[in-house]
């Protein structure tokens, strides 16, 4: 009796040693990824609503989201403002979340729930750009370096904040992330590119009122 009692004992010691090493090995793989997003999800629902400077880009992630082809019920139409603006950060992301945003609506949710999702969505999209840039920190500098880099990301408020919020500037963010990842990598011409990509909208946004 003692010998069996002994013996599944350690049956059961073994069988959980596996399940320890696969967390362990998901920590380790992801778990910066976690601290870093349950960051900014926190900043999310703790200040839900926005300020002017994103006033455009919440509208037409809107209006992307709800009117979708019926572009005369866009507010832009109306209220164009005084720069010209894109709609292709807001449409990717608008693309991204309305499978969330779609089942919201058949569950009568509120339009703040809405806004929640393409939040997480937009903030999900430049938290796995910095995490290639960080992989490229990691490979280039070492374990170290990619650790000190995460805590202070954490620790400073801007980066994790502003990563949910639908600026022009964080949407260009995530290519700049991909770029500096690229440049570390020793992918020049991939960096050029991705830096190439934002420069090439605002040239053409500049040129539209002259065109037309």
């Amino acid at each position: 009796m003692i010998f069996r009692k002994e013996n599944s004992h350690g049956d059961s010691l073994s069988s959980s040693l596996p399940m320890a090493r696969e967390s362990s090995k998901f920590l380790e793989l992801y778990g910066y990824d976690l601290l870093l997003g349950s960051i900014a999800a926190f900043y999310v629902f703790m200040v839900p609503y926005t300020k002017v400077e994103e006033s455009f880009n919440v509208q037409a992630t809107h209006d992307v989201l709800y009117h979708r082809h019926h572009l005369e019920n866009y507010d832009h139409l109306d209220f164009p403002g005084v720069v010209p603006r894109t709609f292709i950060g807001a449409a990717l992301v608008s693309i991204l979340a309305s499978p969330i945003v779609s089942a919201m609506s058949l569950l009568h949710c509120p339009k703040i729930f809405s806004l929640f999702a393409v939040r997480l969505v937009l903030g999900s999209i430049i938290l796995l750009t910095l995490r290639f840039f960080r992989i490229q920190i990691r490979n280039k500098f070492g374990r170290q370096v990619e650790a000190f880099f995460v805590i202070l990301t954490a620790i400073q408020f801007h980066v994790l904040f502003y990563c949910t919020r639908p600026l022009p500037n964080i949407l260009a963010l995530g290519l700049v992330n991909l770029a500096y990842g690229n440049w570390l990598k020793g992918n020049f011409y991939a960096a050029l590119n991705c830096l190439e990509i934002p420069t090439a909208l605002q040239k053409e946004l500049k040129l539209a009122p002259t065109v037309s």
